[in-house]
Formats: structure tokens, C-alpha cells, sequence
């Protein structure tokens, strides 16, 4: 066995020759393991941030001039490298190399000045996890879970203060000879002047200032109105019942929406046709025709009633007293926003990967609790992001209800401004409340999707309010 004192510590660009079998083969078990092409994954990040100039390195171990080892790091923050693309050649393996490669890319980044290190690693790679833990890593996550249902593991390691130590190795002969010619540190950065990207900016502060300077100086927007009623009486009592509709129609459409969902992924054909001819038919009829027939849902039944099928009724009640005007508008917008949240549900549950499923009926856990705690958890990521821009269209949508003369924010506006010809004032009390509500709703979106984000990203980036935050106390200090 060759000994470690023959090992070369080189540190390269992602350019040199050298780097690519090591990046082919990396990328080919990444494949194997996964399922899918990691190339992708691997090229993600720029070649730039693995150079000294950019706060990283890509190191090689050499025996007899030939990788058999290497990994890199990448400027994850001021005081915290992250390590990527660790690699053992398969020929090599069992040999403690990546212990080797571990040292040195620590001993590097304590170098540069660098407190902590910072990695994650995939869930089917139980011997990088043994490396890690091994080598003095603290895990970011529950190691008692089953990695398949947590994703990328994370770890991290905080280096010793003090002075940085001395390489053992010395320093290779490619940095003794200094930056390789096609190296991309040793050039100078040019910023690139981006000449049209000015001009159009500049033509928006144009366009905006005078849309703004319109605000404020046209008479015809009469402001003095705007005040007196967008906090009166009569405008917030519509609003609020603007939010009972929105809230109504959101959480029984959702609920609908699920069982549809699952109905169409069910592999009973009855229940799939029921479903799929359901969205086909109610996605293909405009929501303001719908609320028109259930307001008129008397003219066609007279009465409801319980009863035998096709035999005696034992109970009934008139159709008007039992589905009032607010009755028949939460029934169209709820059956409405049911056959596109049954697609929404679909669509984010295809999305978990097959093999979670594989891996709970492996370990006997019933199918609902899969479904509960296994499936449902991993598609709300896919689930969120249409599911919020849907309950925002669901809030403005509610003002087609006016058809039905209900007190929502549009037909108060509209009956406010039948009475004292205010339109345009009263129009934008209607907007300005709008994008008010719209707005609170993407803020609480932004947040409850960064919550079951938790799982895939243990690092997030800090939200707004903290950025304003550490912008105040870096300014005041």
C-alpha cells in the first residue's frame, strides 16, 4: 500500500485537467445513488467560487502524479466555508484519503480566516455521514430519523481560534511557481458595464416619478374622499365581509379540493372519472355563471330533502330558507376553488419522489399515516407557492359576487358611488383595500412557506425584517 507521505497537496483551478475524471466519476455515483442526472447539480455553482479570489479552494491529492483524491470549499459567509465536491477515486477507497482530504481543506479554510465549515451531504450516503461524524462534525438534524424523509443532511464544524497553522505539506510546487497562466485569480477583473440595463432603468424612474407626480397633483383623484371613506363604517363592515367569503370559500375548497386530489390518484377508475369529469366541469364554467345558478338554486329544486334514493322522503325544507344569498355565494366559490386546489394537491404530491412511499411500505406504516406524515409534509413545499397565489386570485375573485347585490367591498363601492357620482375616489378605496389585504396575505405566504422549507434548507436566508434589522444596528453603530 502506498504510503501518505508520497501524497501531493495541489491546489488547482476547476479548469485544470486534472479535476475533470474526478468531477465525471463524482457526478456518475451521484447518478447511480439517485436516480437522476447530478451533472447539473455539481456545475451549479460558478468555477469563480472555488478560487482564492473569491474565498475558495479546490485542492488535489496526487500520488505519482496522478488525483486520487480532492475536494473544495466555498465562501458560504464572512466567517464560514462550505465544503462541496469531496471525492475518493474508486480505485483508491479505504485508504483514509478523505480524512486527508478533510484536514486539509480545514486547515486551508482556518488559513483564510474562516471559523466554522459548513456541509451538507445526500441521505444515501451513509459512509460521507460515518466520515463526518467520525471527524468531529455536529449534525444539524435528528439522527434518529430516517434520512430519506429530512433530504440533504447538514453539518458543521467550528475551527479552533488562534493563529492559523502551518501547512505540513509545505506549499505545492503549482503555488511555489505561483497562479497557473489560465488561472482565473491571476486576472483582473473587469466589471461589466451594462449600458442598456441603465438606459431602461432609467426610463422606469421616468415613467414611475411622473405616474406618482399624477397622484399627487390631479384634482380628479380627490383625496379628500379617499380619507372620508376608506375607513368608514360601511367600508370596513364590507371588508370584513370580503374576508368571510375569502376565508369560507379557501378552507372548504382546499378541503374539497384534497379528497379530489386523492380520488384522482386513487386507482379505482369510478372514483378517478368522478373527480376528473368534477374539475373538467367546473373549471370549464365561469365562476360568475356558477354563483348566478346557485342563487337561483329554487327555481330548479323547490325543496331538499333526505330520503330513500329513488324512494319516500322522510325530510325536507325549503330551498330559499335553508341556502340564503351568503349560502349560495360560499357554495360557488367553494365548489369553484375546489377543482383547481384538487389540481394544486395533485400536482404537489406527484412531486414527492416515489421511493418515500416505497421506503414507509417497506417499514409497514399504513397508508393514511404515509399519506399524513410522510407524503403531505414533503408536497406542501410544491403545494404552497400556487396554493397562496390561488387564495389571492380567490380574494379579488370575490368581488363577482356583486351579481348577487351580497355586501362585499366592490358592490358597496359601486352602490356609494351610484349615490354621489365619486367614482374614481371610491375605485381607488376599493384598490388601495385590495392590495392592502393581498399584500398580508403574501407576507404570511413568504413565512409559512420558509417554515416547510425548514427541511430542505436548514440555512435559509434571513428575512426582511432581520435584514432591516442588521441594516439599523450596522448604520447606528
Amino acid at each position: 500500500m502506498t504510503q501518505a507521505p508520497e501524497l501531493t497537496v495541489v491546489h488547482v483551478p476547476v479548469s485544470d485537467p486534472r479535476v475533470r475524471p474526478l468531477l465525471r466519476e463524482l457526478g456518475d455515483e451521484y447518478t447511480r445513488r439517485y436516480g437522476k442526472d447530478a451533472h447539473a447539480e455539481i456545475s451549479r455553482y460558478p468555477d469563480e467560487e472555488f478560487t482564492a479570489a473569491h474565498g475558495g479552494v479546490l485542492l488535489l491529492l496526487l500520488e505519482h502524479g496522478e488525483p486520487v483524491a480532492g475536494g473544495a470549499f466555498r465562501r458560504h459567509d464572512a466567517t464560514t466555508a462550505e465544503l462541496k465536491r469531496i471525492w475518493t477515486h474508486s480505485a483508491h477507497r479505504r485508504r483514509g484519503l478523505a480524512r486527508r482530504v478533510l484536514a486539509e481543506l480545514e486547515r486551508e479554510a482556518h488559513a483564510r480566516g474562516y471559523r466554522r465549515i459548513f456541509l451538507t451531504t445526500g441521505p444515501r450516503q451513509p459512509e460521507a455521514r460515518g466520515l463526518y461524524l467520525a471527524t468531529g462534525y455536529t449534525p444539524l438534524f435528528d439522527t434518529e430519523a430516517d434520512p430519506e424523509t429530512i433530504g440533504p443532511l447538514p453539518f458543521e464544524k467550528h475551527l479552533p481560534a488562534g493563529a492559523p497553522h502551518e501547512k505540513a505539506a509545505g506549499p505545492a510546487p503549482e503555488e511555489a511557481a505561483g497562479p497557473a497562466p489560465d488561472d482565473p485569480s491571476s486576472l483582473k477583473v473587469v466589471p461589466v458595464r451594462h449600458y442598456a440595463r441603465w438606459a431602461a432603468a432609467a426610463a422606469v424612474i421616468v415613467l414611475v416619478s411622473q405616474f406618482v407626480h399624477g397622484l399627487a397633483t390631479n384634482p380628479v383623484w380627490e383625496w379628500d374622499v379617499f380619507r372620508a371613506y376608506f375607513l368608514s363604517e360601511t367600508i370596513v363592515q364590507a371588508v370584513w365581509v370580503t374576508l368571510q367569503l375569502t376565508a369560507y370559500a379557501t378552507v372548504l375548497g382546499f378541503l374539497l379540493g384534497t379528497v379530489l386530489a386523492f380520488m384522482r390518484l386513487s386507482h379505482s377508475p369510478v372514483l378517478q372519472t368522478v373527480a376528473w369529469s368534477y374539475i373538467w366541469i367546473f373549471r370549464s364554467i365561469p365562476m360568475i355563471v356558477q354563483l348566478v345558478f346557485w342563487f337561483n338554486l329554487s327555481a330548479l329544486y323547490a325543496e331538499l330533502g333526505v330520503g330513500i334514493p329513488f324512494g319516500p322522503v322522510f325530510w325536507s325544507v325549503d330551498s330559499n330558507s335553508l341556502i340564503g344569498t351568503i349560502g349560495a355565494a360560499v357554495i360557488g366559490l367553494t365548489l369553484h376553488q375546489a377543482a383547481y386546489a384538487a389540481e394544486i394537491v395533485r400536482g404537489g404530491v406527484l412531486a414527492v419522489d416515489q421511493g418515500q412511499l416505497e421506503a414507509a411500505a417497506a417499514l409497514g406504516i399504513p397508508r393514511l399515516r404515509q399519506i399524513r406524515r410522510i407524503v403531505l409534509p414533503q408536497a406542501m413545499r410544491a403545494i404552497l407557492p400556487t396554493a397562496g397565489n390561488e387564495i389571492i386570485g380567490l380574494l379579488k375573485g370575490t368581488s363577482v359576487v356583486y351579481v348577487m347585490a351580497i355586501g362585499e367591498l366592490f358592490y358597496q363601492v359601486q352602490v356609494i358611488y351610484g349615490r354621489n357620482g365619486r367614482v374614481i375616489p371610491l375605485l381607488l378605496v376599493a384598490t388601495a383595500w385590495y392590495v392592502l389585504l393581498t399584500s398580508l396575505l403574501s407576507v404570511a405566504q413568504y413565512y409559512v412557506e420558509r417554515r416547510y422549507a425548514r427541511g430542505a434548507d436548514r440555512t435559509p436566508p434571513p428575512t426582511p425584517l432581520r435584514r432591516v434589522r442588521r441594516f439599523v444596528t450596522k448604520e447606528s453603530s
